[in-house]
């Protein structure tokens, strides 16, 4: 039996006769707007910055109980819960090495004590949604940090955390009767380790794991890996990627240095493409490019001077990320530390405004619309809003300042049918710095934007 059938045999085994509770969600339910929240994966470490080892820190990815505590805690605090950030999720740090006698996931003891029943009860009660990390091969991505003080007795740096494969109705099962409402099933180890041959095919395991989470009853937000998600162009996107959860990869792993992150954003200016949302569909594909690294990531006390944080952009870029993720309708995770908010944290992930853009009910994402007498490096983006008005990003990826112009006919048309023209008037709010601009824009608007910057803008048809 080849691999593909023998997948497509346990899929039929299985998981027949199921609803698409996880994938259709237009009515306010979940996956009818992009997910918020926070991530373990850069909390404590470098991860992954310029220079930097990626998965070499011994705090890459750790995460416990403690900690998880203490975000949620802060993110109450701080506003950030209040603000829409309500999804805390584990990334590849929880799984002890090693499944029960039965055969099922389970916690690392040293890390989560009380075990997952109880972290998503201890979430639940504070108006939180949880969230956990599997891989849909043979073993997971990585070791979840090789720090002896996180987890005694156990030898990370030398183990194989294990993969769904040849569970994955019991991994649904297990975790749905954790409380557990969100799902990241990464993609590693897709080659059999003793038989080179096998390999496993992406598409027939997502959708696997689509039923079989179906089946268990529970309606948990499913992210996974789109294939070609490396990929630039946006007709690359398989059909099956919007019908097969809520949110989808759309590019590599997202790292905290600039290239990193202009490579991604290379990406995303497709993300209408990508995104299968909006009014007029039955599925709610997000786009996921992977986690935002606002304010810098964690730093591994292996690294000389390290504290609190090492920012590996600036705070222009961070904004840019920010602002680009939010235009394309992505899902806003935070993987770095914030339970000692910055002012300038708090400045970019509270703007109350470009979050109501991310969350539009209108559910279309974004994406480029222009770049400016044929230079890549100015780039105008737009995304249609519920209300009949358009918010437009200029990102100016190159070195120096520059002169970006929004030439309103190529804009897309409004959620009214509206179409923009030479000669249509506009108001102007600037969605940065939340001021409304004293000038009525005819035909075309302009701002100087500085060498990574983004400014975004909302634009509303003047009587």
């Amino acid at each position: 039996m080849t691999v593909q059938s023998a997948i497509q045999a346990s899929f039929v085994t299985f998981c027949v006769a199921t609803t698409l509770q996880v994938a259709i969600a237009r009515d306010g339910s979940i996956g009818s707007l992009p997910a918020m929240g926070w991530n373990t994966w850069c909390t404590e470490s470098p991860c992954g910055q310029n220079g930097i080892k990626p998965h070499n820190d011994k705090l890459h990815d750790v995460c416990h109980e403690d900690e998880v505590k203490e975000i949620a805690s802060s993110m109450m605090e701080n506003g950030m819960q209040a603000a829409g950030y309500t999804y805390i999720n584990l990334d590849d740090c929880w799984i002890h090495p090693n499944r029960t006698v039965d055969g099922k996931l389970q916690p690392d003891p040293n890390r989560f004590p009380s075990g997952m029943a109880a972290m998503a009860d201890w979430l639940h009660d504070r108006g939180f949604k949880f969230g956990v990390y599997t891989s849909g091969g043979f073993a997971t991505c990585s070791n979840g940090g090789n720090d002896p003080a996180h987890s005694p007795g156990i030898d990370r740096q030398n183990a194989s955390i294990p993969g769904d494969w040849n569970h994955y109705q019991q991994d649904a099962s297990t975790i749905a009767a954790w409380g557990v409402d969100f799902l990241k099933m990464d993609w590693c180890v897709s080659t059999d380790p003793h038989n080179p041959r096998f390999k496993l095919d992406i598409e027939n395991i997502t959708m696997h794991m689509h039923h079989c989470l179906n089946t268990t009853g529970r309606q948990l937000w499913f992210n996974f890996h789109c294939p070609n998600s490396g990929g630039t162009s946006p007709d690359t996107v398989p059909e099956w990627c919007p019908a097969a959860g809520n949110s989808y990869r759309v590019g590599p792993d997202h790292h905290d240095y600039w290239p990193n992150t202009a490579h991604a954003i290379d990406i995303l200016k497709h993300g209408a493409m990508w995104s299968a949302t909006g009014p007029n569909t039955n599925t709610t594909g997000w786009n996921d490019p992977d986690f935002l690294m606002t304010g810098g990531a964690g730093c591994d006390r292996s690294v000389q001077g390290g504290g609190l944080r090492c920012p590996g952009q600036t705070d222009v870029e961070y904004k840019t990320e920010f602002s680009l993720w939010t235009m394309a309708a992505a899902q806003l995770l935070v993987a770095t530390d914030v339970r000692q908010i910055t002012p300038f944290m708090r400045e970019v992930l509270l703007n109350l405004e470009l979050i109501a853009v991310n969350q539009d009910p209108l559910g279309v994402a974004g994406g480029l619309v222009e770049e400016c007498n044929g230079d890549a490096t100015k780039q105008v983006w737009g995304r249609p809003l519920h209300d009949g008005s358009l918010a437009i990003a200029l990102y100016n990826s190159g070195e120096q300042n520059a002169t970006i112009t929004s030439n309103f006919t190529m804009l897309p048309k409004t959620s009214t049918g509206m179409q923009w023209t030479a000669t249509t008037l506009a108001t102007v709010r600037d969605l940065w710095a939340h001021e409304d601009l004293t000038t009525v824009a005819q035909g075309s608007f302009s701002a100087v934007v500085a060498a990574h910057e983004t400014k975004v803008f909302k634009l509303v048809k003047a009587p």
